[in-house]
């Protein structure tokens, strides 16, 4: 099974590189991801046992007509295969991959309340990173950045625990 869903994001990462059309087909496959996981109209679509793969494959095309060809004959495929339950597993590894290629790096920022996406965007789009903000209440205040192993951490949470540490060991 692992090596199908290899095959499948590996095809497609080959075939967008060799029509350098890389970015193009990642950004609307973090569109389609999107649909998947908010949208449960679209996820239904996939999942349905009462529609044919070929209206399937049919409502794709005419519901995603401004969306490049190959992703549409992807999904088309994957439908087709019978891989609809593993296809955000095949996005995932597709889009770390071609992150990779691109040069693209991710950021996780971790903060108790909502902060202006646009602010963060705006600081981190220039060094080339792409932020993903998580809420985490437990942090209090203050914080804490992850990229790739290595996590900053400035939260309220993390100072206070050094301090209980400070205090238990006098």
């Amino acid at each position: 099974m692992q090596s199908q869903i290899n095959k499948y994001y590996n095809t497609l990462f080959n075939l967008c590189v060799k029509h350098d059309n890389l970015e193009l087909i990642s950004n609307e496959l973090k569109f389609i991801k999107h649909l998947i996981r908010k949208e449960s109209s679209f996820r239904l679509l996939f999942d349905s046992k009462k529609l044919t793969d070929e209206n399937k494959c049919l409502i794709i095309k005419n519901t995603l007509n401004e969306f490049h060809e190959i992703v549409k004959e992807f999904l088309g495929i994957i439908i087709i295969n019978k891989k609809t339950k593993s296809l955000l597993e095949i996005i995932n590894k597709f889009l770390n991959l071609a992150d990779k290629e691109l040069g693209k790096k991710k950021i996780e920022i971790y903060t108790a309340d909502e902060v202006p996406t646009k602010d963060l965007e705006k600081l981190f789009q220039s060094l080339n990173f792409e932020i993903k903000t998580k809420i985490d209440k437990s942090l209090i205040g203050g914080i804490k950045i992850k990229h790739e192993n290595k996590i900053f951490d400035n939260s309220i949470q993390y100072q206070l625990n050094q301090l209980k540490k400070t205090l238990h060991n006098l």
